[in-house]
């Protein structure tokens, strides 16, 4: 029995309108009581207990992804006798097969590959779930447009309907989930042919991104196998560039292994040629100093300290020969240093026998300012006063390699006036933070994997990245930064490291600075300043944006990867927060991320846009840096 208009379900939603209705359900737009925002409920009236186990399926598997290009779902209740129902957002807008027929059955090639891109990074997102989730079901209708923001000047492309999406145990070779079909965009192995898996995906947004350009769809695969073969693209329409045509025909290949195997793979085919990557600057940080801090932790002897070695000791990473003399200077270079910083140890307890303990970031400080001088350098026959970091300021942690950058003490503008931004961004308050430093890029693979080899972290959940195999202990990416990684694995990192993580306000200070700028350069973006969507499709090297430096010093605070920091997520906490070093809520559901990555577009990107995830999350575009506060 369809709803009726104001009918009120569940005892929170009222219904607004009925969307669309088949034999077996409806959709209907709603409004969320509790949370006061509008919602979209698919409903579920079929009793078969196969029917019901698939919706029931359908919500666990949606509940836990978040992703820019796909519905959020935010509830599931069943109704004896009366249905089952799902709730997500709603989402604006029309699907790609309205547009397409609005403009008289193709769209142009620029507007719809920027489309069907976005619709790349919501799958390569899905695929990497574990396990996998295969959507089965890409076809215009199933790709809805919402209207343009700051984000997507186009409209921003959500992927809906996951009807028959199914999990995927590559091992056993099993899949869960109902079986069926979609004329023209489903590839034999989908009639039973054979299993399906990313790749099956990969062929349906082929058919897709054939339909939107041609006006056309293919021929049933089945069809295609005995008669009916594929027509090239451009016979159908000559103004589909040739590049556009190769990648459709090699996504539609019948044979799985000839395809694209992944949608990472098929967004490369169809990006624009890269621009060129600005020229290194020259090294960072020629104002190198030790910060002074209290007197139980300064060596007599201090010099710039010298980076570690961080090409981790890790299966399938190829280790270079070292020469045995090597190995001797090493060996005893950490000696003496081993000596220094217990002398410094041993100094310390003598001075402060109140039953203090040392912190692992006084360890780490200590160890830094003791660090020996290079070899070849002769040590200064008297000490000169240890002069005040500024900004410019950095120091080399002898834990993990990592140059860290200074941030003064002082004021600054966190957040954005309201009517400007979202509303967890304001209000705009000022707020107090004592000096820290900072790490000037994002932990990388090769450091992260120190701190592995050394019993202490778990690896990343995958080695792969979203365009490269092999990327996590692959000596060519020992530079990029480590993803795959939750909220844990970063904070036991950075506390093995004798850091933290840094809290939000310090993260915001560090990306912006006191004069309220929206990027960490300034203001305005493009892809010689930062990592974001449609410049690499994928992570880049750690530092390689010089031009999009914030005001002390750290790299790649916009795009790249997305950054954990310390505090929980609250929406309304700006309201309530403290002005003088805040830590974030108590307690929460999810953590706080910021600075955006590779896939994310300019809004994302400013440095007050405050992301959240689940703090169990592992993602192919999420990773962290530490801070240090003295």
């Amino acid at each position: 029995m369809t709803l009726a208009q104001g009918q009120v379900l569940n005892n929170r939603y009222r219904i607004v309108k009925l969307l669309g209705q088949g034999g077996f359900g409806a959709v209907y737009k709603a409004w969320d009581l509790n949370f006061e925002v509008v919602c979209a409920i698919k409903e579920n009236i079929e009793t078969a207990p196969e029917a019901q186990r698939q919706f029931l399926r359908e919500a666990r598997l949606l509940h836990v992804l978040r992703h820019p290009n796909l519905p959020m779902v935010k509830d599931y209740f069943v109704i004896q006798g009366q249905g089952q129902y799902l709730v997500m957002d709603f989402v604006e807008g029309q699907d790609l097969e309205e547009l397409r027929c609005a403009a008289g059955g193709r769209l142009p090639e620029a507007q719809a590959l920027g489309w069907i891109s976005q619709v790349c990074d919501a799958l390569t997102y899905l695929h990497r779930q574990k396990p996998a989730i295969i959507h089965r079901d890409i076809k215009p209708a199933n790709i809805k447009i919402m209207p343009p923001d700051e984000d997507y000047p186009l409209g921003r492309a959500m992927l809906v309907d996951f009807g028959i999406a199914k999990t995927y145990d590559p091992l056993l070779k099993t899949t869960l989930g109902a079986r069926a079909v979609t004329p023209g965009y489903s590839p034999l192995e989908q009639y039973g042919q054979g299993t399906t898996d990313v790749r099956t995906d990969v062929y349906a947004l082929g058919a897709t991104l054939y339909t939107l350009l041609t006006g056309q769809e293919p021929p049933e695969s089945p069809q295609r196998a005995v008669r009916d073969p594929l027509i090239s693209p451009r016979q159908h329409n000559p103004d589909i560039s040739p590049e556009a045509e190769a990648a459709i025909l090699r996504a539609l290949q019948m044979d799985p292994e000839r395809r694209f195997q992944s949608a990472g793979e098929l967004k490369q085919a169809l990006l624009p040629p890269r621009p060129p990557i600005p020229a290194p600057l020259p090294a960072m940080g020629e104002n190198v100093v030790t910060p002074a801090f209290p007197a139980p932790m300064i060596s007599p002897s201090i010099a710039t300290p010298v980076p570690l070695p961080i090409t981790p000791k890790i299966a399938n990473v190829p280790k270079r020969k070292v020469l045995p003399w090597k190995w001797l200077a090493g060996g005893v270079a950490g000696l003496v240093l081993l000596v220094v910083i217990l002398l410094v140890a041993v100094k310390w307890v003598g001075d402060n026998r109140v039953g203090t303990r040392q912190t692992p970031s006084a360890v780490a400080l200590a160890a830094i300012r003791s660090s020996t001088p290079t070899p070849g350098e002769t040590p200064a026959p008297t000490q000169s006063p240890i002069p005040e970091p500024t900004i410019g300021s950095t120091m080399t942690s002898p834990v993990d390699g990592m140059v860290m950058v200074y941030v003064p003490a002082g004021d600054f503008l966190m957040g954005s006036v309201a009517g400007v931004a979202y509303e967890n961004e304001y209000p705009q308050h000022t707020v107090y933070l004592d000096a820290f430093w900072i790490d000037r890029t994002e932990v990388t693979n090769a450091m992260y994997a120190l701190c592995v080899a050394a019993d202490t972290c778990s690896p990343p959940a995958d080695i792969n990245s979203s365009t490269r195999s092999e990327y996590y202990g692959n000596s060519g990416y020992d530079h990029y930064p480590v993803i795959y990684v939750n909220w844990d694995d970063a904070n036991t990192y950075c506390t093995w490291a004798g850091r933290s993580l840094p809290t939000e306000a310090e993260w915001e200070k560090a990306a912006r600075g006191t004069d309220g700028r929206t990027y960490p350069w300034g203001e305005g973006i493009d892809c010689t300043l930062a990592n974001l969507s449609g410049c690499v499709g994928d992570t880049s090297e750690d530092g390689i944006f010089r031009s999009g430096t914030s005001p002390y010093g750290a790299l790649d605070m916009a795009g790249n990867v997305w950054e954990w920091v310390a505090d929980w997520f609250d929406s309304g906490y700006y309201s309530t927060s403290l002005l003088s070093n805040p830590t974030g809520p108590s307690s929460g559901r999810y953590r706080v991320l910021r600075g955006g990555s590779w896939d994310s577009y300019g809004n994302s990107l400013r440095v007050a846009y405050r992301g959240w995830d689940i703090r169990d999350a592992m993602r192919f575009h999420t990773g962290f840096r530490c801070a240090l506060s003295p």
